[in-house]
């Protein structure tokens, strides 16, 4: 049986229909910058581990919660 994997989503609406945001997997502290849905669902499902994340440096700042602020 596979562990149970545990992730703290960020998402940021940018309009009506595009988001962007962070995926932090708990156990390893790895995160992932999406900006779609497709792209949210291949970083919880880990497709696209081939490349390094990154933290872009346009995100708007958030709280300890990850609620922008």
């Amino acid at each position: 049986m596979k562990p149970i994997r545990s992730f703290v989503v960020r998402i940021y609406r940018q309009d009506r229909r595009s988001i962007a945001g962070l995926v932090e997997e708990v156990r390893t502290g790895k995160s992932t910058f999406f900006q779609s849905f497709a792209g949210l669902w291949d970083a919880l499902t880990a497709r696209s581990r081939s490349a390094p994340p990154t933290v872009p440096a346009d995100l708007p700042p958030a709280d300890e919660g990850g609620v922008p602020l």
